[in-house]
Order: C-alpha cells, then sequence, then structure tokens
C-alpha cells in the first residue's frame, strides 16, 4: 500500500486505543480491518487473496470491526479526547485525521449499520 493508506490505517488503530469495547479484539484483527477500510475509504480497492491468506482475515470477517471503526471516526470529531486526532492533523502525517473521506458518505453508511 502507498502512504496515505498506511497512514490512514495507523490513525484508525490507534483511534481504538482509548475505546474500552475494542479491547475483545486481537491486535491482528484491529491492524487487518484499519487496512481494509483505509484501502476502501482511499481508492475503492479490494481486499485481495493474498491480503486475505497472509492476515487471515476476510473482507467480511473484518466487516463488523471496520463499521465500529467507522463509528469511531464520528465519535471522534467530537469526542474530548484530541489527542490522536490532533497528532494526525498534522502534516508530518500528512494530515490525514481531517480529510474528507474520513467525512464521506461511506463512513457514514459503515457507521450507521454499526450494532453498538
Amino acid at each position: 500500500v502507498d502512504a496515505s493508506k498506511h497512514t490512514m490505517a495507523k490513525y484508525l488503530m490507534e483511534l481504538t486505543i482509548i475505546e474500552y469495547d475494542m479491547v475483545q479484539y486481537y491486535p491482528s484483527e484491529i491492524a487487518a480491518a484499519a487496512l481494509c477500510l483505509s484501502m476502501k475509504l482511499l481508492d475503492g480497492t479490494k481486499w485481495t487473496d493474498t491480503l486475505e491468506h497472509y492476515s487471515s482475515y476476510s473482507e467480511e470477517d473484518l466487516s463488523p470491526l471496520m463499521k465500529k471503526l467507522c463509528s469511531l471516526v464520528i465519535k471522534a470529531e467530537t469526542y474530548k479526547l484530541t489527542a490522536v486526532r490532533t497528532k494526525y492533523a498534522s502534516s508530518k502525517f500528512m494530515k490525514i485525521s481531517s480529510c474528507s473521506e474520513l467525512k464521506g458518505q461511506v463512513v457514514k453508511e459503515l457507521a450507521s449499520q454499526n450494532d453498538l
């Protein structure tokens, strides 16, 4: 993946750090879901058979967690703990936390399907 997808995946993973509800997931699952979601948001790239093989997660397996990540993205806009969002708003991290894709329709739709 390119640098923007990698950076967005790191941002999505760091949003989970302060969420107690995310403690039930394996770190590998969070990483795979974050990468899958960043690929989907930034250019619509599909989760490939190769990624599924090496991660051991299918896109279907990751779908519920991707929905929760979208909810966290929306929650981050108004959350009182802003360190992660502020960190990724800097030019060092390509201002990824303020990119338009995170405010787009795909994020809103996935978040609305979340079972939280």
